[in-house]
């Protein structure tokens, strides 16, 4: 398979502000967070990475659900990502967490097997576990709603 690309772009506005873009197209301001000098009320970049892992996931596993004819009704997926900051020249990721709420249109005991095969196949080809290894622990919990 070839490889793929993916690119954004982060436009510096003053202060500690840049805009992010994709495309072209101006998503959101973003600023550290207060402790580093950045402005209360922004979106810090980690907030983004976040939400970005937990889209990711969320995509790995509607692929999955649809091959396994497995019906929806809703889907969120929220991202807990950890930091340990160490001073301005070491900042670590420690650890990821997905919490997945799924709504079911056939909510029973079939269906909801179904959904924990899937979940289980979208850990498995999760390229954030396939690329940082055992370095970060990585946490998935399914909920159904």
């Amino acid at each position: 398979m070839p490889e793929m690309n993916f690119e954004g772009t982060a436009m510096w506005r003053g202060g500690t502000e840049c805009t992010l873009s994709i495309k072209g197209k101006e998503l959101v301001t973003v600023s550290p967070p207060p402790m580093f000098g950045g402005k209360e009320g922004y979106c810090v970049p980690e907030d983004i990475f976040a939400a970005a892992l937990a889209s990711c996931i969320n995509t790995l596993f509607l692929l999955i659900a649809k091959n396994s004819q497995l019906e929806l009704k809703s889907l969120e997926t929220k991202a807990i990502v950890k930091m340990n900051i160490e001073g301005m020249e070491k900042l670590i990721f420690t650890d990821v967490h997905f919490n997945m709420n799924v709504g079911l249109q056939n909510d029973n005991e079939r269906e909801r097997k179904k959904a924990n095969t899937v979940y289980g196949m979208a850990q498995k080809i999760c390229p954030i576990r396939q690329s940082w290894g055992d370095a970060v622990p990585i946490s998935f919990e399914l909920n159904f709603m």
